[in-house]
């Protein structure tokens, strides 16, 4: 009788009647595949040469990278030994050159490593998937200023830039059902505010844009241009008007201001209080507009598949 062995990971099957007084010989190297599935940890030093795992390398649970990445490396995984994996990419050079995870399958799914961090893939005999990422459609605040190559490098980009470009909407079914579309939102130089939901703190009359479209955006840095109406009270002031009054001794005419007799007369005046509104010219044209304390944090990505 000939030994079968199981899918996935290879353990061996002893046929009925085999392996007779030697029944600890697969017992035991069983035992120690599982360990290793399990619980095991290899250690492999990167430059920019591939990498074709070896049984005793894909057998284990965790694989560490480490070293100094000087060109893109390839780890390529058998396609008949399929399981779950966590990796940890502690290279440095990391910024320049990718660690890219992949099968001997031609046209199979294939990502990357994350620097710095350990990271959980599954082989699915010859595709190779993330594990354990943020659901499709949460947003990643990353402190870069542009998307890191272990996501551009992958085969499907998990992380897409919500800059307001339109994907593939077959490539990514899920998001493009959550977001209704195939339109990523737009968050360059906003803030995000969660959908109003019908709660009328935000309204489209004011906002110029739908509070309850995922993606809608719009507004300005800029004030809205409007008037200001000013009221202004004046607290008086007199308008004096001169005039004589009483009667030259001796007769004759008046004289004229300025001549001796003018001490003969009396002098008054008489003072309006005015109300004064002042109408100021349209406001909000300007190039600037006041905004709060702010940083400039990075990119924002959404989790694309």
């Amino acid at each position: 009788m000939v030994s079968t062995f199981t899918p996935n990971i290879q353990l061996e099957e002893p046929a009925r009647g085999d392996q007779v007084g030697v029944w600890d010989t697969p017992v035991n190297n069983n035992m120690t595949l599982v360990d290793l599935v399990v619980g095991g940890t290899v250690s492999i030093s990167l430059n920019n040469s591939p990498v074709v795992l070896s049984a005793a390398q894909f057998e284990c649970k965790t694989l560490f990278f480490s070293s100094t990445l000087t060109g893109n490396v390839d780890i390529t995984f058998p396609t008949s030994f399929t399981k779950s994996y966590e990796i940890f990419h502690s290279c440095t050079g990391s910024s320049a050159f990718t660690i890219t995870l992949r099968t001997t399958l031609a046209g199979s799914n294939f990502v990357c490593a994350p620097p710095g961090t350990i990271a959980e893939i599954a082989n699915l005999g010859g595709n190779i998937y993330y594990k354990n990422l943020e659901r499709i459609g949460s947003y990643w605040d990353y402190a870069g200023s542009s998307v890191p190559n272990w996501v551009s490098g992958c085969a499907v980009a998990p992380y897409l830039a919500t800059i307001g470009s339109t994907f593939v909407t077959a490539t990514y079914p899920v998001l493009a059902m959550i977001l209704g579309g195939g339109t990523l939102p737009d968050t360059r130089g906003r803030t995000r505010v969660a959908a109003d939901g019908g709660a009328g703190r935000l309204s489209s009359a004011v906002a110029g844009f739908n509070p309850d479209t995922v993606g809608a955006g719009g507004g300005s840095q800029n004030p809205q241009q409007h008037t200001h109406t000013i009221s202004i009270t004046d607290p008086g002031h007199a308008h004096v008007n001169t005039f004589r009054l009483g009667q030259q001794t001796g007769g004759g005419s008046f004289p004229a201001f300025g001549q001796n007799d003018q001490a003969n007369f009396t002098y008054n005046s008489c003072s309006a209080t005015t109300g004064i509104t002042a109408t100021a010219s349209n406001s909000g044209t300007g190039t600037a507009g006041n905004i709060p304390p702010a940083y400039i944090g990075g990119i924002t990505m959404i989790r694309a598949g």
